[in-house]
């Protein structure tokens, strides 16, 4: 086994023990924001374009930044990667905004392991694995639309799930990785909105019950049961809801259950703790 393989074995390994640590199974979803402010680590938005994320130790307080920019899946991978740099051990760190076209190999040894430690925190084998067993959906056989839902359901981009299901899982052949990564999210969302979609849509079932949606206002939300009044969700046609006012509240699915659902400003600045509260 070659160094940077086994490297990453051991940062996947430690990531899955924080997980156990942390109170999560290995099939459950990670709600990162939470898991960082249960650990006594501030977590703070920041509105500096140039910034990926970056770890502050100080003596008096540990900090994790996250540009208020970014796609939410990007922002929760940005998260986790700055709580694996806390995690191993590797002090203060600012990470800058990297091409996506950028190499691999380019990055610092530091940087692989907290990249590796953030894909295990929010996609470990298992629970990709009942994402999609528990849903019915055949790994084999999968269409863009599962991809999604699963992508929602842990948080994560739609082609980051793909390349974890690929590089690291081993549990997509390189042709279906190549027909799914064709479908942008875009055009998933649109079709899921039966329209132009310039904001996130969320498709909610019932393995959310007793969990959070982090959203945004103006999101787009399918699967919460219809007819609930509420100041914070605006419903349209069809079972959808709209993201209409900063807050947090338990919602009604319509598989059964419920979930919470925590909305905030759009590129939101400022600390976690303050997120879902109102003007």
């Amino acid at each position: 086994m070659t160094g940077p393989c086994m490297a990453s074995r051991v940062v996947a390994k430690k990531a899955l023990e924080f997980r156990q640590a942390s109170g999560m199974k290995f099939e459950d979803p990670c709600d990162i924001y939470e898991t960082i402010a249960r650990h006594g680590v501030d977590l703070q938005f920041v509105d500096i374009p140039s910034l990926e994320g970056m770890y502050l130790e100080e003596a008096e307080a540990e900090r994790i930044c996250v540009c208020s920019h970014r796609p939410v899946g990007r922002q929760h991978f940005t998260a986790a990667h700055e709580l694996g740099h806390h995690v191993l051990g590797h002090g203060t760190r600012f990470d800058a905004v990297i091409d996506e076209l950028g190499e691999a190999a380019q990055l610092t040894p530091d940087e692989v392991a907290a990249d590796a430690f953030a894909q295990y925190m929010l996609m470990p084998p298992r629970a990709v694995q009942v994402a999609f067993r528990q849903r019915g959906l055949d790994l084999g056989h999968l269409e863009p639309l599962a991809v999604y839902r699963v992508a929602c359901w842990l948080g994560v981009g739609y082609i980051t799930l793909l390349n974890q299901m690929l590089y690291s899982l081993g549990l997509l052949s390189r042709a279906d990785h190549r027909r799914l990564a064709k479908i942008s999210p875009k055009s998933i969302r649109t079709k899921l909105a039966g329209g132009v979609a310039d904001h996130d849509v969320w498709v909610v079932d019932h393995l959310w019950v007793e969990r959070r949606l982090h959203t945004q206002l103006d999101d787009l939300i399918i699967g919460l049961a219809p007819g609930r009044l509420t100041h914070m969700l605006r419903e349209l046609d069809g079972g959808k809801y709209i993201a209409d006012a900063v807050g947090e509240s338990v919602f009604p699915l319509a598989a059964g259950g419920a979930l919470t659902v925590s909305i905030s400003r759009a590129a939101y600045v400022g600390f976690y703790e303050y997120r879902y509260l109102g003007e």
